[in-house]
C-alpha cells in the first residue's frame, strides 16, 4: 500500500512503529487527557503487538514524510 501525505501529497516511506517496554493504546480525547491512573480504569484500543519477551510493541504500516517530517498511518487495533 502506498501512502500520500495529508500534508504535501508527496509519496510517503513506509516503515513501523516500535515503543520500549509497553503497549500503545488509543483512548478518545476525553480520556487521553486524565491522569494515568483514572486512565487505567477506561478501556483503550491496543495497536500493534506487544512481545513481553523482547520488551516492546511492533506497530506495521507507519509512514513517514521526509519533507514535512511527519508519521502517519492506518493501523489495526488488536484484541486483548
Amino acid at each position: 500500500m502506498k501512502m500520500k501525505c495529508p500534508e504535501c501529497g508527496a509519496e510517503m516511506e513506509k516503515g513501523g512503529l516500535v515503543t520500549d517496554s509497553c503497549a500503545l493504546v488509543w483512548y478518545p480525547e476525553k480520556t487521553y487527557d486524565k491522569h494515568p491512573i483514572k486512565r487505567t480504569f477506561t478501556i483503550g484500543k491496543r495497536i500493534g503487538t506487544t512481545s513481553m519477551l523482547y520488551s516492546e510493541t511492533k506497530v506495521p504500516d507507519a509512514y513517514y514524510c521526509e519533507k514535512c517530517n511527519i508519521v502517519t498511518g492506518v493501523f489495526k487495533v488488536e484484541e486483548y
